[in-house]
């Protein structure tokens, strides 16, 4: 078992109700990152569904959730043979912290898409840059210890604002990293939650990395991954009056589109 995996565990306490214990290791600054929070209320959808997949998540964050316990339910809207919706809420203290709904369903792992998005150029991991823009690899957040991130040169460059005129897109590769199990880690389907919301915020190309709160995300689940290190391509078409969307892609080491999200957040502060 992973560190992620033990860190978004659940345990039963009722009919659709679960505990979790939130893994610190796992905070951005003082907040845990939402797409770990996504990550354990997705075991808690799939827990209550018939079906074992995510296909389409759509979550709603409404106060900063903390490091320990939490309280997790599911409840099951409507059960269909191919489909089944689930609401799901987190709570600290009795606060809702992130609500949302999912729909769950199976994906055929030997699926051939008739037609999907490729892959952006980028060169080998091994050639790109590991980076966290808030300290140096050395002295980085215990997040970055969890969650390796490596950059293309170019958007190496844009993260240390050293283009002008910078396009606000990153690409890159997202993995669980290898004190923790590495990126051939068990089931990597439960993975990808984090993957679409485990990087610094596009607009971070305009100036130093500033914490830019998630109000809506929504991501689906396009085919089920290969395990190995997610492609990924994060880019804003829109930043104004104080807020930015931001768009991620993610694909396997076959090159097949596994995830797509798309978020609102406010600007960085």
């Amino acid at each position: 078992m992973t560190r992620f995996d033990s860190a978004t565990a659940l345990a039963a306490a009722a009919d659709g109700h679960y505990t979790a214990d939130l893994d610190p290791g796992y905070l951005i600054g003082k907040a845990m990152n939402g797409g770990y929070l996504m990550a354990v209320m997705q075991r808690a959808a799939l827990a209550a569904s018939p079906h074992p997949h995510a296909v389409s998540s759509s979550f709603h964050f409404m106060r900063p959730a903390v490091a320990g316990a939490a309280d997790v339910e599911a409840t099951v809207l409507k059960a269909g043979r191919t489909v089944a919706t689930v609401r799901v809420a987190l709570r600290q203290d009795g606060k809702e912290c992130v609500t949302g709904t999912i729909a769950t369903a199976e994906i055929d792992s030997g699926a051939v898409p008739e037609y999907a998005a490729a892959a952006p150029q980028a060169p080998p991991l091994d050639r790109c840059r590991r980076y966290d823009p808030r300290a140096d690899v050395e002295n980085a957040p215990a997040f970055t210890r969890r969650v390796a991130q490596f950059y293309t040169e170019d958007s190496w460059q844009r993260l240390l604002g050293r283009i002008a005129d910078p396009v606000p897109e990153l690409v890159g590769y997202v993995h669980i990293s290898e004190e923790d199990g590495g990126p051939s880690a068990d089931d990597p389907a439960l993975f990808l939650p984090l993957a679409v919301d485990a990087l610094p915020p596009v607009v971070t190309v305009f100036g130093a990395w500033r914490w830019a709160p998630t109000v809506e995300l929504t991501w689906h689940m396009r085919a089920v991954p290969q395990p190995g290190p997610l492609t990924f391509r994060s880019r804003a078409d829109a930043v104004n009056d104080g807020w930015f969307d931001e768009t991620v892609d993610v694909w396997d080491v076959k090159g097949t589109l596994v995830a797509q999200s798309r978020q609102l957040a406010r600007g960085g502060r």
